[in-house]
């Protein structure tokens, strides 16, 4: 049964028509951030959580190198903020960083010692954009391996005219392919964001994009909920529902792109912690044997 936002395409669609040109020219443009785009830190120094790229090679099978990548769309790119190191990468580096370095465990017993990450991801991309961009580098023969993968995308998907039911296909074909290909233990979705609360957007179009990212994430939390992946929503709708936006009322400002960065490295953490504990009993039951 169709929801009443699209049953308010009957009589409002022309409305929604001009106001989606009118966004498209007169919203600011803002640029991607600069800054590295992959490197290497070590998680057991304080001083070296800043984006770089570190001198040792380290290779895809190093089982004391955590590796992770961030995909998606302009958010993921980090557009609304100057520098990678204040965007969602940078903010994610920073905050697992700070939970290693607290970690009580003797250095010897800490499975992680360095951080590998890597960020693909361009604005404007939508889910089938992105699918379609890691086919390609994975057909190119590139070496990409990835213990956690960090999703951003959606936004574009609710502006596009695809159905909720296809964007759910085209995610599950995105984390089929990072879990058999790339190897990933762990893949965070973040929930399309509450456009209903952007700024950038008129009346009654703001209403309209917004109960389609709402149609979005819950269709996201059912599948989710059902797949067997490894695959965990990270959501900051209610977390972050006072923060202020980038100046051009469409992406997250430095403030959100720091909290998304402390959600998705608690998550990390528990991740890691969840894989230390298994490998440990599995290795006590060896040794007991």
């Amino acid at each position: 049964m169709p929801t009443l936002h699209y049953l308010s395409l009957i009589f409002l669609w022309p409305i929604y028509l001009l106001q989606a040109i009118w966004v498209k020219k007169t919203t600011l443009k803002l640029p991607e951030p600069k800054g590295l785009r992959e490197g290497i830190v070590r998680l057991n120094n304080a001083d070296d959580s800043q984006l770089s790229i570190d001198t040792e090679v380290v290779s895809s099978s190093d089982p004391n190198t955590l590796s992770i990548l961030v995909i998606g769309d302009s958010a993921a790119a980090g557009v609304g903020v100057e520098t990678q190191q204040q965007a969602l990468t940078g903010q994610t580096v920073q905050s697992i960083s700070a939970l290693t370095s607290q970690q009580t465990e003797p250095a010897a017993q800490v499975r992680y010692h360095k951080l590998k990450w890597r960020l693909i991801a361009k604005s404007g991309y939508s889910t089938k954009n992105c699918l379609n961009k890691l086919n390609h580098i994975l057909s190119q023969a590139h070496q990409i391996s990835a213990d956690t993968v960090i999703i951003s995308l959606g936004v574009n998907d609710v502006l596009s005219p695809i159905s909720a039911k296809t964007w759910i296909s085209q995610q599950q074909q995105l984390c089929e392919l990072l879990y058999t290909s790339l190897g990933c233990n762990q893949i965070i979705i973040t929930s399309v964001p509450p456009m209903s609360a952007f700024p950038a957007l008129p009346q009654p179009f703001r209403w309209f994009l917004g109960s389609r990212a709402n149609e979005f994430n819950h269709a996201l939390t059912q599948w989710i909920d059902h797949s067997s992946l490894p695959c965990e929503q990270l959501d900051m709708r209610e977390s972050l529902s006072n923060a202020t936006m980038a100046e051009d009322g469409f992406h997250p400002s430095a403030e959100i792109y720091q909290h998304w960065g402390k959600m998705a490295a608690g998550l990390i953490q528990l991740n890691k912690q969840a894989n230390h504990t298994s490998a440990n009993s599995v290795q006590n039951k060896t040794n007991d044997r």
